[in-house]
């Protein structure tokens, strides 16, 4: 069985637009004009192109961003936030930090989310979504622990991936003291850390992890390393160059073999049996749309429960350049759903 919602036609784009569909060829090159509307200075803002292997460019971009005037917010009144440490294979203490309701401790043990942040690889950090992540607890009570786990060049594949791998173990073994059930866990992430969270995902599976995770919550993921062409006209601001700087940052001397593997760029797996549930989530105008369905499919092929929203004319990480706008408030609700269902 599978629920596979991509409502192209309906709820997820305004009542009056009119666009063919657009699910593999992106055919109507707009931004949806409430959500440019509202976040035009936003969007223009980073529009600018860096040369490719600019990663201190593209972190300072991603600092002033998200750490700007309006970037993190206090947390709300009802959430509190603790941090763990979780020991990596070379002994490194990755940081997690613990996203909770107050006085919600103890309730019995529920459900859990391992979180990875965005950044292509390269840039950002756990505290950088804490706003977004205190939001969904806040509406779910449903706690996230998010990774800061290190970053590409300087600690290329596998040490992130391994850094969210000893995060996941650390979560699951202290399930009870953390207030969850060790069967309602479930990893999330968002672009890379999509990316990063559908290798987890991969993991899980091959290594046997037990309770098996309970779900997969993936947003704009990033999982394709021969991803080579922009349809887009420019519109997904995440771009081209962005995306080859990436993954060559993570990959290393992987890059362009054919020794990557699929726990590296997911889009590589070729047996999709025995894993979790996907949920998964993109705008109409991210590079990342093409890769993002043809993953979906496979689960659906696979026979794997399948949740896929697509969200026309809206580019990359579309939820922060317009909060307010009715897109940005369905894909909300529909992640808040998702971060609810297991």
């Amino acid at each position: 069985m599978f629920d596979l919602t991509c409502r192209q036609r309906e709820a997820e784009r305004e009542p009056k637009d009119h666009s063919t569909n657009t699910l593999f060829l992106m055919s109507r090159l707009q931004y949806d004009p409430e959500f440019y509307k509202l976040g035009a200075t936003k969007i223009e803002a980073q529009r600018h192109v860096f040369p490719v292997g600019d990663v201190e460019s593209r972190r300072k971009q991603i600092e002033d961003f998200i750490r700007g005037p309006d970037g993190r917010q206090p947390l709300p009144d009802n959430v509190e936030m603790l941090v763990h440490f979780a020991e990596a294979l070379d002994g490194f203490k990755v940081k997690i930090l613990h996203f909770r309701q107050k006085d919600s401790f103890n309730e019995q043990h529920g459900p859990g989310i391992v979180h990875i942040h965005g950044g292509g690889y390269t840039g950002s950090s756990a505290s950088d979504y804490s706003s977004t992540l205190a939001a969904y607890v806040s509406a779910t009570g449903v706690p996230m622990l998010s990774v800061e786990y290190r970053l590409a060049p300087e600690h290329p594949f596998p040490v992130p991936l391994e850094d969210c791998w000893s995060a996941l173990l650390h979560v699951q073994a202290n399930a009870a003291a953390l207030g969850l059930d060790p069967h309602r866990i479930a990893i999330m992430g968002e672009s890379a850390g999509g990316g990063l969270a559908a290798g987890i995902a991969i993991l899980a599976r091959d290594r046997q992890l037990s309770p098996p995770l309970a779900k997969q919550i993936l947003i704009y993921p990033m999982l394709d390393d021969r991803t080579d062409k922009d349809l887009t006209g420019g519109l997904a601001i995440f771009g081209y160059q962005d995306v080859l700087t990436g993954w060559m940052s993570y990959l290393g001397d992987l890059y362009k073999t054919d020794k990557v593997p699929p726990v590296a760029a997911p889009a590589r797996l070729e047996v999709f049996d025995g894993l979790a549930p996907l949920y998964l989530d993109c705008g109409g105008l991210d590079m990342f749309l093409r890769e993002g369905v043809a993953y979906a499919q496979r689960f659906i092929e696979a026979g794997i429960p399948t949740e896929l929203h697509i969200y026309q004319g809206v580019p990359h990480a579309f939820q922060r350049f317009a909060p307010t706008s009715a897109v940005v408030k369905r894909a909300f609700t529909n992640r808040l759903a998702a971060c609810s269902s297991f």
